[in-house]
């Protein structure tokens, strides 16, 4: 028999080890990239386009134009009086052709009478100069000032000759307390012949709440009342008062 033959092998360390075969690398081309973003900006470009309106879109209907209108009339409105217009009559007339009129109903005048005023008479008698404060030592000198308010004067008729017998009033309040006395003109001749005076207790603060009057002997007023200002003063807690009369008095 005949062995059979070996080929001529090479050693196992001595062979070639097989490589794979690779495609070879396609060559990049430098300008797809820069091509795709131009592309990009145009599509982001015509999109903010048709957004804003400068292009009308494909995707939105058409909007057309409404048709021209006729134009209306203005007239204007007078305000008035609107006519009264009767239940049957409500279906033919209409307020547009019914002008509206000012109603032309006169209005009342105003009445032309003067109204009657009382007027106050004249008075005949009048304080001679204005009421001034002194020291009570003038009349009084043995009180002191804090003790007592005194108001006092005279009366004179139209020659300067003394008044007997008046009523001299006064009235209001003082420090709280209701003042309400009576002099007659002669009682206290310290002041002169005709002369009056009234003496309260001196709370020496201001005031000008008294009031001051002539009256005769039937309590018929023969001047004004006036009111009298206290200062609270010690060195002015005398207070002159003196009235003259000015005209005839009324019979």
């Amino acid at each position: 028999m005949t062995e059979p033959r070996r080929a001529n092998r090479q050693p196992v360390q001595n062979r070639p080890m097989a490589v794979r075969r690779t495609e070879p690398e396609k060559k990049k081309s430098g300008c797809g990239g820069a091509g795709a973003a131009i592309f990009l900006v145009m599509i982001l470009g015509l999109a903010v386009l048709m957004i804003t309106g400068v292009i009308p879109s494909p995707f939105e209907d058409q909007i057309s134009a409404p048709p021209p209108t006729q134009a209306f009339t203005t007239t204007p409105i007078i305000f008035g009086t609107l006519p009264v217009v009767e239940p049957e009559e409500a279906t033919t007339t209409s307020l547009s052709s019914t002008p509206l009129i000012p109603s032309e109903t006169p209005l009342p005048i105003p009445s032309q009478t003067p109204t009657q005023t009382a007027t106050a008479r004249p008075m005949p008698f009048v304080l001679r100069g204005t009421p001034e404060g002194y020291p009570n030592a003038l009349i009084h000198p043995q009180y002191d000032c804090e003790e007592f308010l005194f108001i006092g004067g005279e009366v004179w008729d139209l020659r300067e000759a003394p008044v007997i017998g008046y009523k001299v009033k006064l009235t209001g309040t003082y420090g709280g307390e209701v003042v309400d006395f009576t002099s007659l003109s002669g009682d206290i001749e310290l002041y002169g012949e005709s002369g009056f005076e009234f003496v309260m207790e001196n709370k020496q603060i201001p005031a000008d709440t008294m009031f001051i009057q002539l009256f005769d002997e039937n309590d018929l007023a023969l001047s004004a009342p006036v009111q009298l200002t206290i200062s609270g003063q010690c060195d002015a807690n005398l207070i002159i008062v003196n009235y003259k009369q000015v005209q005839e008095i009324p019979n």
